[in-house]
């Protein structure tokens, strides 16, 4: 769906069509009671949120007439990822063709890094433009006393940066006053309908919710295959450790079966060993080996001890001639 503008009335659009949007116990509800007149919303004090469902309600103000959509605190409901994506579709569809004017609430206490996360998920679940249309509406105004609403917002850079995105600026509302006292409404509608003017009557449209989603989409496919990539090259990493550990295993064994079949031809060769078993045997075999240790030897019987020890090592050349070859 394009972008509409609308036929304008005296002081703005014919018909300003309302999304609140919040924590829980920001007083969404509370604010569109208050806009309205009457309560149309139903409130509570309650660390859940009491709005399940995105709810309509509509009446005249200011000689306009005004649609007002009420929607969950989408972080503190039983909403499943699904329903939380459900809910906002409905609320752009409630507002058909869309709205004006998205009215972010916020609570005037200190802002946690929950709180300002909040508000980040409200710009990347509706898109880049979504700030085009929004207005922070600070609710209970009375609690900030002397202090100005600039210099609270202030307080937290990352909050002050994201209220500056906002095309509709901020606006301060106190929930204390009653349905009769309506200076603060028609302040507010008077701030609504720059916006209004400012978007030359445009207003947000479900295609643009639609393009939000395809990004986020696309954006988790990206990661998900980011993860699967780095999952797999983690895998070849411990298969080449394994790999290069069993061939540093494999390369041990081998020098030394080497070097003992080496060892045990060149002993062999000396004639330091005699055919059989036996005590006797063994004892002669030691005698032998240190007498040829302190004598030194003959070309023939050094010739000998080195046939032997090349006869032998060949041997276990051979046997691992293609590990050898790979």
């Amino acid at each position: 769906m394009a972008e509409t503008e609308e036929p304008a009335a005296a002081g703005g659009c014919a018909e300003v069509r309302t999304v609140l949007l919040g924590q829980t116990g920001s007083g969404r509800s509370s604010v569109g009671n208050t806009i309205l007149g009457r309560d149309a919303f139903w409130t509570d004090v309650s660390p859940l949120s009491v709005t399940a469902r995105c709810q309509r309600a509509g009446g005249v103000v200011e000689g306009r007439r005004l649609e007002v959509i009420d929607t969950p605190g989408f972080f503190n409901t039983c909403l499943s990822p699904d329903e939380v994506r459900t809910e906002l579709s409905r609320c752009v569809n409630l507002a058909e063709p869309g709205p004006h004017v998205f009215l972010l609430v916020l609570r005037p206490c200190r802002q946690t890094h929950e709180q300002r996360s909040g508000l980040d998920w409200f710009s990347t679940v509706f898109g880049p433009q979504f700030l085009r249309y929004t207005i922070i509406l600070i609710t209970w105004g009375d609690t900030l006393r002397a202090k100005p609403a600039e210099d609270f917002l202030k307080e937290s850079e990352e909050l002050w940066e994201f209220v500056c995105r906002c095309t509709g600026g901020y606006h301060v509302f106190d929930n204390t006053r009653g349905h009769e006292e309506r200076s603060q409404v028609t302040e507010l509608m008077k701030r609504i309908d720059v916006l209004i003017q400012h978007n030359e009557g445009t207003y947000y449209t479900s295609d643009m919710l639609l393009r939000a989603e395809t990004a986020i989409r696309h954006i988790q496919r990206r990661i998900l295959g980011e993860e699967e990539d780095e999952e797999l090259q983690k895998t070849e990493e411990r298969a080449g450790q394994d790999e290069e550990e069993a061939r540093k295993r494999a390369e041990r064994l081998f020098w030394n079966e080497l070097v003992t079949a080496m060892g045990h031809g060149a002993i062999e060769a000396s004639g330091v060993l005699e055919k059989g078993k036996g005590k006797g045997k063994k004892v002669k075999a030691v005698q032998r080996a240190v007498a040829i240790a302190s004598t030194p030897l003959s070309l023939t019987t050094a010739a000998k001890v080195m046939g032997g020890a090349i006869r032998e090592g060949t041997k276990i050349l051979y046997k691992h001639k293609k590990t050898l070859l790979q």
